[in-house]
């Protein structure tokens, strides 16, 4: 099959509520769609969506690119079209999240074209379904404890509190003691810095936070900083994972040598692609590492990607950050994806399975 064209489709959906993290509030979010035509009458769905607060570019930049990339990919077969996406150089602004959109639509037109889900095309074993955390990034005590607490009402087991943001060591202790007694003693609960902290300060701060039976503390300290999160690692009795530290395989393979985390993050909208996404899966889990697959707070398309490749994630399946369509107002799909019983399941039919 060869490409017939690409089309681009920009979206600005507002957050439904507040949304924080150490990098700051978000409002919105920005990126874009593609739909790739190809000869065969059978067209794929692919999402562009860079983290402009974590140094990912903005929608502008994604959108420059693909425009770019469109007369050399046009009339290409999907194969060429996947090797181009591998060559591409990630050190630009929006370059990830451009290949992740062509992987995306590529693969989504190879599954729709061979009835099987993209799972399939990414690992011989997937799961049917992956177990879903519960985000809580609201600001503010009372606020996160109240998100906190409807998680758990709503059958979630697990919640992720976005932590980095409460202004000072004892506000931030405070702010997770009181969702920790808002949920209670029996569910899992992670914290996520963002890379709010200097080594110090993160083991200052996580032995205190030590007493709230912590599931694991992601990006504790910056992504530059591998010697400072293994530092951290060693200094306390919590698991550590990397997330803006894990974004491509040479990164996870110096964490690996550092002994730097007990688990990574992984996100396919920041490690270009599924594929190498896929790469970083295998690599941390033969090394022992849990591996989570979270999104970047997408609209539907990049959330569909990201639930297939956590269906590729070997047993048992950790709870994955893929429940935050309910953090925008709108996930921009026909039928939208809902969590049953704190459970994603693949969408039927083949590819990604989702249209907009």
């Amino acid at each position: 099959m060869r490409v017939t064209r690409l089309e681009i489709t920009p979206y600005r959906i507002p957050f439904a509520a507040g949304f924080a993290t150490a990098h700051g509030r978000a409002t919105a979010r920005e990126g874009l769609i593609l739909r790739l035509a190809t000869d065969a009458g059978v067209e794929g769905l692919g999402e562009a969506a860079p983290l402009t607060e974590f140094g990912g570019g903005t929608a502008a930049d994604a959108a420059a690119l693909l425009e770019a990339l469109t007369p050399a990919l046009t009339g290409a077969t999907l194969e060429a079209l996947l090797d181009r996406c591998a060559a591409l150089p990630l050190d630009r602004p929006g370059v990830a999240a451009v290949r992740c959109a062509l992987e995306t639509a590529a693969l989504d037109v190879l599954g729709r074209a061979r009835g099987v889900p993209l799972a399939a095309l990414l690992a011989p074993n997937h799961a049917a379904e992956v177990p879903v955390n519960a985000t809580v990034g609201v600001p503010g005590l009372e606020d996160a404890a109240a998100a906190a607490k409807q998680a758990v009402e709503a059958g979630f087991r697990t919640v992720k509190l976005k932590v980095g943001i409460a202004g000072s060591p004892s506000a931030e202790v405070e702010r997770v003691a009181a969702v920790r007694s808002a949920v209670g003693p029996d569910v899992a609960l992670r914290l996520d810095a963002n890379g709010a902290w200097t080594p110090d300060e993160a083991i200052h701060l996580l032995r205190r936070l030590a007493a709230y039976d912590l599931d694991l503390v992601e990006q504790p300290v910056p992504p530059g900083d591998v010697a400072g999160l293994a530092r951290v690692r060693r200094a306390v009795d919590l698991p550590i994972a990397a997330d803006e530290s894990a974004t491509t395989l040479d990164a996870v393979r110096a964490l690996l040598q550092a002994e730097a985390v007990d688990a990574v993050v992984v996100k396919p909208m920041v490690a270009g692609g599924p594929r190498a996404a896929r790469d970083i899966i295998e690599e941390a889990t033969d090394a022992g590492l849990r591996a989570i697959v979270t999104t970047t707070i997408d609209a539907g398309v990049g959330t569909a990607l990201a639930l297939h490749v956590a269906a590729t994630l070997p047993d048992p399946i950790p709870a994955c950050g893929l429940a935050t369509g309910s953090l925008l107002t709108s996930d921009l799909l026909a039928s939208p994806l809902e969590v049953h019983q704190v459970r994603m399941a693949l969408p039927a039919g083949g590819g990604l399975g989702v249209e907009v």
